[in-house]
């Protein structure tokens, strides 16, 4: 029941969140109708299941801090989930007579979600590195209940991280695939279960077949040696859409 209840009143935070965006998001956009939009596909992905750490469940049968002092008004239930609800973004927009409209969000959208798959690619990495020396040195090297306990709850928080990062990217790409360029998606590939395994150069030192071994396509992008002192280390051109710019980035915040 307190898990219920968490669930709840995290959605009716949501829900609130997604209500003041489309109130300002009707300041920069034309009215909408439901066919207007694209509803979102998600698609799941997941650990591999040689490599997945089942959740650890924590219930200790005392109401969450986090529910503690929320006032919100939830006395009812909303009749569409907050997370079902298609959001009014340039690339969920599919209506012929709104795109010469949103065309310069569109393109303020793509240097978004560029950047959104960035960082979580760099997530994804990040969390695949710890949770790979998580395994090889905390686990291994535990010498008591306790400190495998601990030690594997850090795993599973680790791959946590890992597939939050993955659906992030999945999104950022996903709107890529409708308002980016033909070498966005050479850039940003189709991101796949398997390549979400922990870096056995790691976890299994002197393996046999390790010389053959090659890492996710993910782990070969950055910016070439030419690169390293030119455009990739330099900001972001600002981009003069004002109005473009904040409609945009008020709807990042739920993007993930």
């Amino acid at each position: 029941m307190t898990q219920l209840l968490k669930v709840r009143r995290s959605r009716a935070r949501l829900a609130k969140r997604i209500k003041d965006f489309i109130h300002v998001s009707n300041s920069y956009l034309p009215p909408l109708e439901e066919v207007d939009l694209r509803p979102y596909e998600d698609e799941v992905i997941d650990t591999p299941s040689d490599e997945s750490v089942e959740p650890e469940v924590l219930f200790d049968g005392a109401p969450d801090e986090d529910l503690i002092g929320d006032e919100e008004d939830e006395s009812e239930a909303p009749s569409v989930l907050p997370e079902s609800v298609v959001l009014p973004l340039p690339s969920n927009i599919i209506s012929v007579r709104l795109g010469p409209s949103v065309n310069s969000m569109k393109s303020t959208e793509r240097e978004l979600r560029k950047g959104q798959a960035n960082d979580a690619l760099e997530g994804i990495r990040i969390g695949l590195a710890n949770k790979s020396l998580l395994l090889q040195t905390e686990v291994n090297q535990s010498k008591s209940t306790k400190q495998s306990t601990r030690a594997w709850a850090s795993v599973r928080n680790a791959q946590t991280q890992i597939l939050l990062h993955a659906r992030s990217y999945q999104r950022a790409r996903q709107a890529l695939e409708l308002i980016g360029m033909e070498e966005d998606l050479v850039i940003y590939q189709k991101l796949e279960g398997k390549d979400l395994v922990v870096v056995k150069d790691i976890t299994m030192v002197k393996r046999y077949g390790q010389g053959s071994y090659s890492l996710a396509w993910f782990w070969r992008i950055g910016p070439s040696e030419d690169e390293l002192t030119g455009e990739w280390m330099e900001e972001c051109e600002p981009i003069y859409f004002l109005n473009s710019v904040i409609y945009i980035n008020s709807l990042i915040q739920f993007i993930e």
